[in-house]
């Protein structure tokens, strides 16, 4: 693995400093619940964060912490039994949590369930008809003789019948090599549009808002799912890429073949990746979440091959190679900063 950082690196906070900023940070939170304590609030930050120019990098750290956190804990409280979440609730609950709190009670949670159950987790399982774990990857065999491959946390629903057949992806990643059928065109439907083919090789990723598609062999169209976009509609030749969102379809693009499959053979490839997006792919491949709680690290960029069944290992090798601590609060809930 080959790592590239800065050669002046900025010095690091101590936790200390971060506990304090993260005691600020949850008073700056109380005073957008209870206004009238403001005034002299801001008096007082604005002093604490003059005494010393570590406390604003400290004070960010907080923050971005509870950005990580904050989604988990909040659907926690929601899901309590009996509990009626209002925006003014939703306020005042969430400012009576210290940040590194969150962290422990955080910790707690997927501890006990190796990551929360949501609304979307319980949806796939009843309507699709396979699904993958974290970390695991399956391969399928159509009764047309097609074949998919998922990837990790993929859920699927397939129907083969005698006009077309029939695929959506609901979640994750998935390989296909279709059978040509000129008869029964083969579509993939995603959140964010279809993918309409004969017979072809192609990647399927969904990310938070958009699917990636990526063809190896043949040829694919693509609609958008938003009628109003200013791009809808796009065929893709082999060896190009587009994305498929809410605004329509991007113009194609170019991709490494090598990459883009690398996963179908166990492995994660990067080239000169940003630590955040790396530690994002780490994370489709292993219970918890791995957490980038210092901006100081977003400038490092990563280039190396590791496996997906290690993707710890994978985070050992980057903290020894670069300038990360990695705190584990738990299995599940790992710091980098």
């Amino acid at each position: 693995m080959i790592a590239n950082h800065p050669s002046d690196e900025p010095e690091e906070i101590p936790d200390a400093l971060v506990e304090d900023a993260a005691t600020w940070f949850a008073r700056m939170r109380e005073v957008q619940a209870d206004p009238a304590r403001a005034d002299a609030r801001e008096v007082d930050f604005k002093r604490w964060l003059r005494a010393d120019p570590r406390h604003l990098r400290a004070f960010e750290e907080a923050e971005r912490l509870w950005d990580a956190l904050e989604a988990p804990i909040a659907q926690a409280m929601e899901e309590e039994p009996g509990f009626v979440p209002s925006d003014r609730t939703r306020r005042t609950q969430a400012a009576r949590f210290r940040p590194l709190h969150i962290a422990l009670a955080a910790c707690v949670l997927l501890v006990a369930g190796a990551g929360l159950t949501t609304y979307d987790d319980v949806l796939d399982r009843l309507r699709s008809d396979h699904m993958t774990a974290v970390g695991e990857q399956a391969p399928l065999v159509l009764e047309d003789g097609s074949r998919i491959t998922l990837n990790s946390d993929t859920a699927v629903a397939i129907e083969i019948g005698p006009a077309r057949r029939h695929v959506r992806l609901f979640r994750g990643e998935a390989w296909f090599e279709v059978s040509p059928d000129s008869g029964r065109p083969f579509v993939v439907e995603t959140p964010q549009g279809k993918i309409q083919v004969t017979g072809t090789s192609f990647d399927v990723r969904l990310e938070a808002e958009a699917a990636i598609v990526s063809l190896a062999e043949g040829a694919v169209s693509l609609t958008a799912a938003a009628e109003s976009a200013a791009r809808s509609s796009l065929d893709l030749a082999p060896g190009q890429q587009a994305r498929l969102s809410d605004s329509g379809v991007s113009a194609p693009t170019a991709f490494d073949m090598t990459a883009v499959t690398a996963w179908l053979r166990g492995q994660l490839v990067f080239y000169n990746t940003p630590l955040p997006q790396v530690v994002e792919e780490l994370n489709r491949y292993r219970s918890g979440r791995i957490v980038v709680a210092s901006g100081a690290l977003e400038s490092l960029r990563i280039s190396g091959v590791f496996r997906t069944d290690s993707p710890d290992a994978a985070l050992t090798v980057i903290a020894d190679t670069l300038p990360i601590r990695v705190i584990r609060l738990t299995d599940y809930l790992v710091l980098l900063r």
